[in-house]
């Protein structure tokens, strides 16, 4: 019998195991410290009043939410869509439907791409839910340099965040 006790307890403690490293990869990510700011910037703008008015290179920081689309990630790319904290969330209303055209045009005029950059000004190969801890839906503060592309689509090259929780 004490041939065994071994096999048991060995099985037991893989399962006690795999349902620890479940439970804490699904809890909370560690996020780079490099990119987190530690107290919330005093001033910001909107992502409307951002859009508007940015011009290359000029130094901000923006206020909205992690959002913006079905899907606001870049999957793979320390980059995703930020949302005006004004907007309203992508429609769900029954009344709307999912093919809304009016809360789509406002969400799309109300949203803009934000990409973590490195030193060579390319976006890093890290996913921004894993590198910043962040979550869709969530308020941050980012802050970065505006570029306005020939087409006037406006993007914030981010080197750092402060998360509103």
């Amino acid at each position: 019998m004490l041939r065994h006790l071994p096999v048991p307890f060995a099985l037991l403690f893989t399962a006690i195991a795999f349902a620890g490293c479940s439970k804490s990869s699904s809890s909370s990510v560690a996020a780079d410290p490099r990119y987190l700011l530690p107290t919330e910037p005093n001033a910001s703008v909107g992502v409307v009043d951002f859009k508007d008015t940015a011009k290359t290179g000029q130094t901000v920081s923006v206020i909205g939410r992690v959002g913006g689309g079905v899907k606001p990630w870049i999957e793979g790319r320390a980059a995703f869509l930020l949302v005006d904290t004004g907007a309203p969330l992508p429609c769900t209303d029954s009344k709307c439907g999912p093919e809304c055209q009016h809360c789509a045009q406002e969400l799309a005029s109300a949203t803009m791409v934000v990409k973590f950059v490195d030193e060579q000004g390319k976006t890093i190969a890290v996913d921004s839910r894993q590198l910043l801890g962040i979550k869709e839906e969530e308020t941050v503060i980012v802050q970065g340099k505006a570029k306005r592309d020939d087409e006037g689509n406006v993007a914030l090259m981010a080197s750092g965040i402060f998360i509103k929780r």
